[in-house]
């Protein structure tokens, strides 16, 4: 995906610098009878000066934006950015006067603003050409900075955003309950006293669980089958913890095959539901945990009664914001989420387009 997407930027880049240097050359104003392809001394100037604010609109990009300007080094940015101006204005003036030169004897008639060969030139006057480069160059300069900045300053954002999300990422993979895999430990260590057969099946689970937090959600994209896996050894765990004080149902339909996910995306669900739906001391503790999919979508619904816990647990919403921007920022109108939040009961229906 990266690979494509780098090369529909060159390509798009391609196409808009040449409709920038081809424009100029269809919108040229020639005398009447004048030959479309004949080359005169403004149409040299013209090109050179475009050329020139294309180097610029890159270099500006690429190297004085990120460089010196989000570095706060503003005066050797505004040094810069005079010295390509300056090269803006004289660059074009330069060669067209170098061609007018070496042109002048072969078509003559073209070249009447040029005094004839021996003579001198006109005297220079700096100031009609700045009024005239001001006039048709100055605005497309400062357009380049105009776009540039305003390009750079969106990447940058973009940039910023991205490093927020990778950085909860990383904090909701690092951030497994504590208090979970004391009690998933626990509730082992019990099974195995027990000589139960349920105690290895735990075990795998959770070294399933931890190698998936740990090595494969690492990715931007993973296939859907090892997030269901991860979905299926997290709910077994659970089941193992919390034995028969919890009523816990879970129904996973559809073909997870050929299909990616971002990592971590549904969990924060399923482990809200557990939070606030499950008391070992009290009775008729329910969890229903429904994964349903089709060809090109996922569904998950979540429903758990509420139960009144010992110590107050305090939501701060912060793994339920996380979570909404990540789908925001990853999945951007390709899902659709509703909540019910009821006096004794909560329900989540996540739908996802892959």
């Amino acid at each position: 995906m990266l690979k494509l997407l780098t090369v529909r930027n060159i390509l798009t880049n391609l196409f808009f610098i040449s409709l920038f240097l081809i424009v100029p050359t269809l919108a040229f104003v020639r005398p009447p009878g004048e030959s479309f392809l004949l080359l005169t001394r403004i149409f040299i100037q013209d090109t050179v000066a475009n050329f020139v604010l294309l180097c610029f609109f890159y270099l500006n990009y690429y190297l004085l934006l990120p460089k010196l300007f989000l570095k706060k080094q503003y005066l050797l940015y505004i040094t810069c950015v005079f010295a390509f101006l300056s090269l803006a204005f004289m660059l074009p003036y330069w060669a067209g006067i170098a061609w007018s030169k070496n042109h002048y004897e072969a078509s003559p008639k073209f070249f009447n603003h040029l005094p004839p060969k021996g003579l001198p030139h006109p005297p220079f006057s700096l100031v009609s050409f700045v009024f005239d480069e001001f006039r048709r160059h100055l605005s497309l300069f400062f357009s380049a900075i105009f776009f540039s900045f305003l390009l750079r300053t969106r990447t940058y954002l973009a940039q910023v955003k991205a490093d927020k999300l990778e950085a909860e990422l990383s904090s909701l993979k690092s951030q497994i309950n504590p208090h979970f895999l004391f009690n998933t430990l626990n509730s082992i260590y019990v099974l195995s006293i027990k000589k139960d057969d349920r105690a290895s099946e735990a075990i795998i689970n959770l070294s399933g669980l931890m190698r998936y937090v740990i090595k494969d959600a690492n990715a931007y994209n993973i296939p859907l089958t090892k997030e269901i896996d991860y979905l299926k050894n997290y709910i077994e765990l659970q089941k193992a913890r919390l034995g028969n004080t919890a009523k816990i149902n879970f129904i996973c339909d559809g073909d997870a095959s050929n299909k990616n996910i971002a990592p971590l995306i549904l969990i924060t669900y399923i482990e809200n539901a557990f939070k606030y739906g499950i008391n070992p001391d009290v009775a008729q503790c329910t969890i229903d945990i429904s994964i349903q999919m089709s060809h090109s979508a996922i569904q998950l619904s979540t429903f758990n009664s509420k139960v009144q816990h010992g110590n107050f647990i305090e939501s701060t919403g912060i793994g339920m914001n996380n979570t909404k921007e990540r789908l925001q920022h990853i999945y951007p109108n390709k899902h659709w989420i509703q909540v019910q939040d009821n006096a004794d009961t909560y329900s989540v229906t996540l739908s996802i387009a892959l």
